[in-house]
C-alpha cells in the first residue's frame, strides 16, 4: 500500500533518510509531508519516531476498506468510528452520511480512528499516530511534540553510549525519546518543581528509568563538571508561551556559558529557540562554541530554528 506520514516542516530530508534505511521508497510531498510507496511490512513506521501522523490517499467518494485494513493491521480490534475535518457543517454532514452509508462506520468526533480530511485529501489513521505507537505522555502547554524532539536529536549525531543533557529539560521528552532509540544516559535538569514532576512520571511511564534522571537545577549554574557532556538538546524558553524576551536576555548568555563550560571537546549542542536574534547574539559573544549549522522548523503555529553547536577548536 501506498502511504502519507507527517513530520515538522523543515525534517523532511532527515525522515526521508531514515526510512531510505529501512527499506522503503519514501519521497518529499511538501512541506511536512512524505508519501511512502508500496509499504508491505508496517514495523519500519511504527519505530520512526520522526514521524507524527499516518494516513492514506482519500477524497470523498473514495472506497475507505483499505483504511479499515490498516487500523485492524495496527492492532485496533473494536468497531471503527469516524471523523469528518471539515468545517463547513453542511458539506461535514453530506460527508458524514456518505461515509456512514459505505461503512457501517459510527461518527465520532471525540474517540475514532479515521479521520478524513478533505482539504488535505487524507484518510488519517489514528492506531498509527505517534501517542498510539509509542504512548502518550504528561505534558504542558509549551511541551516539545515527540515527533519534532525526535528530529532534533537526529541533528544531534548521537552515538551508542554518549551521555546527553536537556538543561531546559522540562517534562524530559527529548532524553525519553533518545533513550527509546539508543543505549546511554540522559539527564533531564529544569528549574519548574511541576515539569521535574512530569518528567518523573513519563521516565516510569516509558521504562527508561535506568537511562534517563530528572532532577531540579539551574541552566546557567549547572552542577555538571567541566567537559562532561557529550551531548546537549534542548527546547529552551523562547520569551512568548513561557518567560519573556526580558528573561532571555539573563537566560541565554548563561546558558551559552554553561553550555561552553561542560561540553566535551568533541561535544555537540542542538538549541531550539524562537527567539533567534538574542541567542545567536549571546553565542558570538562567547569565544568557546561557534553555530554550524541553523535549521528552520515549524510546528504547531510556531516557526523556530534549530542552532547546531560546536566548540571552537584553538589553535596550538
Amino acid at each position: 500500500m501506498d502511504l502519507v506520514v507527517t513530520c515538522a516542516v523543515g525534517l523532511e530530508d532527515l525522515l526521508r533518510g531514515d526510512l531510505q534505511q529501512e527499506g522503503l521508497s519514501a519521497t518529499v510531498d511538501g512541506p511536512g509531508v512524505l508519501r511512502l510507496s508500496a509499504v508491505d511490512d508496517l514495523d519500519p513506521v511504527r519505530r520512526t519516531p520522526m514521524i507524527d501522523r499516518v494516513a492514506l490517499a482519500w477524497s470523498p467518494g473514495n472506497d475507505l476498506t483499505e483504511a479499515e485494513n490498516l487500523c485492524r493491521a495496527a492492532g485496533f480490534t473494536g468497531d471503527i468510528a469516524f471523523r469528518v475535518d471539515e468545517r463547513d457543517p453542511g458539506a461535514r454532514g453530506q460527508l458524514i452520511d456518505a461515509v456512514v452509508a459505505q461503512t457501517g462506520w459510527a461518527n465520532s468526533t471525540g474517540d475514532w480512528q479515521v479521520n478524513l480530511d478533505p482539504a488535505t485529501g487524507r484518510a488519517e489513521i489514528g492506531p498509527l499516530a505517534w501517542a498510539a505507537r509509542f504512548g502518550t505522555m504528561q505534558r504542558l502547554p509549551a511541551t516539545t511534540p515527540p515527533a519534532v524532539a525526535a528530529g532534533v536529536l537526529r541533528l544531534a549525531k548521537l552515538q551508542p553510549g554518549m551521555n546527553l543533557l536537556d538543561p531546559c529539560g522540562g517534562v524530559g521528552t527529548i532524553p525519553i525519546i533518545d533513550a527509546l532509540q539508543r543505549t546511554g544516559d540522559g539527564l533531564v535538569i529544569d528549574l519548574n518543581e511541576e515539569s521535574i514532576s512530569l518528567a518523573h512520571s513519563n521516565i516510569q511511564q516509558f521504562g527508561v528509568g535506568e537511562q534517563v534522571l530528572a532532577e531540579v537545577g539551574d541552566a546557567t549554574d549547572l552542577d555538571l563538571a567541566y567537559g562532561s557532556v557529550d551531548r546537549i538538546v534542548s527546547d529552551v524558553p523562547f520569551g512568548k508561551r513561557i518567560g519573556s524576551n526580558r528573561d532571555n536576555d539573563a537566560l541565554y548568555p548563561g546558558l551559552v556559558r554553561e553550555i561552553g563550560r561542560v561540553l566535551a571537546a568533541d561535544g555537540r549542542a542542538v538549541i531550539i529557540t524562537d527567539d533567534k536574534r538574542r541567542f545567536a547574539d549571546a553565542v558570538a559573544r562567547d569565544r568557546r562554541l561557534k553555530v554550524v549549522k541553523e535549521s528552520g522548523l515549524r510546528y504547531n503555529g510556531v516557526s523556530p530554528t534549530a542552532f547546531t553547536l560546536s566548540r571552537v577548536r584553538t589553535r596550538r
